[in-house]
């Protein structure tokens, strides 16, 4: 039998960290919404939805390694200091362990969506969509931002619209997800 409070909480621990990883507001250098707190979130639905997608369990380890990777970067940013460009090869793999993180969590959620959603509602092609457009964004920003260096000189347009982009796919994915939490059964309330 369904847990749908797990659901439910985990659910909802996916929506808030999106809401920390695709959302940045700054007081000098400061993230006052760090994104290692997203990734700790993700870690936490995870445990919640590993029953209903075993896969999800797959993702713990990569989503401790980008808490750390983005925990590190926070703390840096109190020095005013960052870890970006430090070390290239990490920037690379960063960039691609959080492309898969990504991939995979909006694919289980997907499946997850294709389970519980109401008939005619249609959250799992949604979240699939959404995911689609979130890959190539961050595989763009990948590219422009470690492969090619003559791309830079027209990253700061294509930068500002990627950014628009991702934040609305972002919010687009945060109000799915907290439309199918609504959907789930009356006794499905959070604790």
């Amino acid at each position: 039998m369904t847990d749908y409070n797990k659901l439910y909480n985990g659910l909802s621990r996916v929506a808030w960290g999106y809401f920390f990883t695709c959302i940045d507001i700054n007081f000098g250098t400061v993230s006052i919404l760090p994104s290692f707190v997203g990734y700790i979130l993700f870690l936490s639905a995870i445990s919640y939805l590993k029953d209903e997608e075993r896969e999800l369990s797959l993702l713990r380890t990569l989503g401790v390694i980008l808490a750390l990777w983005h925990g590190a970067q926070w703390i840096a940013s109190w020095a005013s200091s960052s870890l970006d460009g430090v070390w290239q090869f990490a920037d690379i793999i960063i960039s691609i362990v959080n492309l898969y993180f990504y991939f995979q969590l909006l694919t289980n959620l997907a499946s997850v969506a294709a389970k519980y959603q109401p008939e005619g509602y249609t959250f799992d092609s949604k979240l699939l969509r959404y995911r689609t457009i979130q890959t190539v964004i961050l595989t763009a920003i990948l590219v422009i931002t470690n492969f090619h260096s003559w791309l830079l000189e027209i990253w700061s347009v294509v930068s500002i619209v990627m950014m628009i982009v991702h934040l609305i796919v972002g919010i687009c994915l945060m109000i799915a997800l907290f439309k199918l939490r609504k959907c789930l059964p009356t006794n499905a309330e959070p604790q």
